[in-house]
């Protein structure tokens, strides 16, 4: 019987292929800055997020420490 059969999903690409594509494309290094606060806290992260020419990613996170004011 036909239509018994589903086809499989559609694999995703990672969230973060569009910056991995544009640095093999471009043939340079592309580079990620901003702020994140993770759930739950309140304490504010610096991070960076290196995308290189042969595919790999470098990511740094820093904590911002405030200090007493």
């Amino acid at each position: 019987m036909a239509g018994r059969h589903r086809r499989p999903p559609q694999p995703e690409l990672p969230p973060d292929s569009d910056g991995r594509l544009r640095a093999i494309a471009e043939q340079r290094a592309v580079v990620e800055d901003g702020i994140a606060v993770f759930d739950g806290s309140g304490v504010p992260y610096l991070y960076r997020t290196v995308y290189e020419p042969d595919g790999t990613v470098r990511q740094t996170l820093v904590r911002i420490d405030t200090g007493p004011l």
